[in-house]
């Protein structure tokens, strides 16, 4: 085998070991904008929060997602289902991992994160809502 080949096989090892790590740590798996917007257009879709704040998500949101700012998860956990799957967002992501923490703590394992946020929904063409201030 090659020095190069070796060092790509070595690469990709550790790239799995890695992932394999995150996942046990409680990471939540990521799931791809368009990926989302499909699952959103079947039966019994996944419960998508956004977790920025009320201004940002009045700006413009993902269809038919519910605010919850990141800070107010463990106290709204009453607001989300248990057995339903969720979705989590921000803007581009770090905000939606503290989100999805609250959740894990509170021993919720339906979770998905979507990958790249807001801003990668956009990227990808898909469909914002706007809310008017009250």
């Amino acid at each position: 085998m090659s020095v190069y080949r070796a060092s790509v096989v070595s690469l990709f090892a550790a790239l799995v070991v890695l992932g394999a790590v995150g996942q046990a740590q409680g990471e939540v798996p990521s799931i791809a904008p368009a990926q989302l917007y499909e699952q959103q257009q079947q039966p019994d879709p996944p419960l998508v929060i956004d977790v920025r704040s009320v201004e940002e998500f009045r700006a413009g949101h993902l269809p038919g997602a519910m605010n919850i700012p990141h800070t107010q998860i463990a106290q709204r956990l009453d607001e989300i289902p248990r057995d339903r799957a969720v979705a989590l967002y921000c803007m581009i992501g770090p905000r939606a991992r503290l989100g999805e923490k609250a959740l894990l703590d509170a021993g919720r394992t339906k979770l998905l994160h979507l990958e790249g946020g807001l801003a990668a929904w956009k990227e990808a063409g898909l469909p914002v809502e706007r809310e008017a201030a009250p």
